[in-house]
């Protein structure tokens, strides 16, 4: 895509783990970026070739005012800000691609799912072309607070207790190909439509994802399999008394939700194929040195 169309691409959320190599594959691929950013310290670590201008979502005029000039808009900003983004646009724009969640499936009682679910709908009746991106647990960027913590927790402690066993599948994507599929669904004719899911080539237990860290690792923890229920009530207990566990409870509550995703668009639509986990985290370990 290098060159594609020189397009003034504007990037909200720009200083965050996805939108820092994104600004930086999108001038690769010869277009003029604008980063977006509400932290004027962190915008100066970006890439050089992009323009940096501040703005804020929780004040539109300033987003109105730094997306001015621009052709096609990404935003990796939460779903809940797209009603607010929906009114900032430009008058020349051409594209806009816009950030959701897999979480936008989840069957639990969760607001910020609902917040997601919201987004895609003001999105989808606004009628703009463009498309929105439901990305699954991202990793591989030095922000990642999942797998990078996974490996911090199998580094430290013998035993690791799994919420049912680890028997929940889930479907995380590496950082490159998410960039790759946001950088493609700014200029691929076949992107707009409905929301694509971002994810990994396939499925995989829980479980199997921890043995996988840990083997590159060369750990052998002993894996408990504790009920969710009991876990949640636990992590619940150390909240209340001001401790702060390594994993909050509502969040060992969604993990035993199966994630399984069909990623026949964001092969078809984007032309991304993404690459499976134990590639992803081969990466990810070169990377840290370890």
């Amino acid at each position: 895509m290098k060159g594609h169309s020189g397009a003034i691409v504007a990037v909200l959320g720009a200083t965050g783990k996805t939108g820092r190599p994104l600004v930086a594959r999108l001038c690769d691929d010869g277009h003029r970026v604008v980063a977006i950013g509400r932290d004027p310290e962190r915008l100066e670590t970006l890439d050089r070739r992009a323009s940096a201008r501040l703005a804020d979502l929780d004040h539109p005029p300033t987003v109105t005012l730094a997306l001015e000039d621009a052709e096609r808009v990404v935003s990796l900003a939460h779903a809940r800000y797209i009603p607010a983004l929906l009114e900032c646009l430009p008058p020349r724009l051409e594209r806009l691609v816009v950030t959701g969640s897999t979480r936008v499936f989840s069957r639990l009682p969760d607001p910020a799912a609902e917040a997601v679910r919201a987004g895609e709908r003001a999105f989808l009746a606004a009628g703009i072309d463009g498309v929105m991106l439901h990305p699954s647990l991202v990793y591989g960027a030095p922000e990642d607070r999942t797998v990078n913590r996974l490996l911090g927790l199998i580094r430290r402690f013998p035993v690791l207790p799994l919420p049912d066993g680890g028997r929940h599948s889930v479907q995380p994507i590496f950082v490159d190909d998410a960039v790759a599929a946001f950088a493609a669904a700014v200029v691929r004719p076949e992107a707009p439509g409905p929301p694509i899911v971002l994810a990994g080539p396939e499925a995989i237990p829980y479980r199997e994802m921890v043995t996988l860290c840990a083997r590159a690792l060369g750990r052998r923890p002993l894996l408990v399999p504790v009920p969710v229920a009991m876990l949640a009530t636990a992590l619940r207990a150390a909240e209340t008394l001001g401790l702060a566990p390594p994993v909050a409870a509502a969040e060992v509550l969604r993990s035993g939700e199966d994630k399984a995703f069909d990623v026949a668009p964001m092969v078809a639509r984007l032309g991304v194929r993404p690459r499976p986990f134990a590639e992803g985290l081969a990466l990810v370990l070169a990377g840290a040195g370890a």
